[in-house]
């Protein structure tokens, strides 16, 4: 399997583990100590979850300078109001930018309308349902555009990179 493959596969993985450890689940009760396990350094907490200044509401997982300790870096935030992200950009990484109806026992429940703007030319393209834009490296994107939001969405942003870096010279 291609190196980033993996690198999805295990931020897939991670997101589904967030999603069913909702507000019902039990509490983690590790087995050993992380400095007396063989596989305790896998199992990342410490310095994932921020409070994001941006608009999200609550808690978000933020791991963009390296936390996760693989070539990945991702962004799992909870959008209840508007937020624009005014600056074009681009990365030397894929990128992928999920939009996720808040509902967990309904991922396709989307409340929200979103403008996002591609390539060079920056077309503009409207989401409405729970849906991913895989961006290839180096293609300009942005504005994002969350104009409306009538129910809670998830917002995930994965990049194939170990740090969330803009390239040099582009706006971001």
């Amino acid at each position: 399997m291609r190196k980033p493959m993996k690198g999805l596969l295990v931020v897939v993985f991670f997101s589904a583990v967030l999603a069913w450890s909702g507000p019902g689940a039990s509490p983690q009760q590790p087995s050993a100590r992380p400095d007396q396990s063989k596989y305790g350094k896998y199992i990342i907490s410490k310095d994932i979850l921020k409070v994001v200044p941006e608009g999200y509401t609550g808690i978000s997982l933020f791991a963009h300078e390296g936390e996760l300790k693989t070539d990945v870096s991702m962004g799992y935030h909870c959008v209840t109001k508007p937020i624009l992200f005014n600056m074009t950009h681009s990365h030397n990484n894929a990128e992928i930018l999920c939009f996720i109806g808040g509902n967990p026992a309904d991922i396709q429940d989307f409340g929200a309308e979103i403008e996002a703007s591609l390539g060079p030319e920056l077309e503009k393209h409207v989401i409405t349902k729970t849906s991913c834009i895989s961006i290839p490296a180096n293609l300009p994107h942005c504005p994002l555009n969350i104009r409306k939001v009538t129910k809670p969405i998830v917002f995930l942003e994965i990049s194939l990179a170990p740090s969330y870096k803009a390239v040099e010279g582009s706006k971001r």
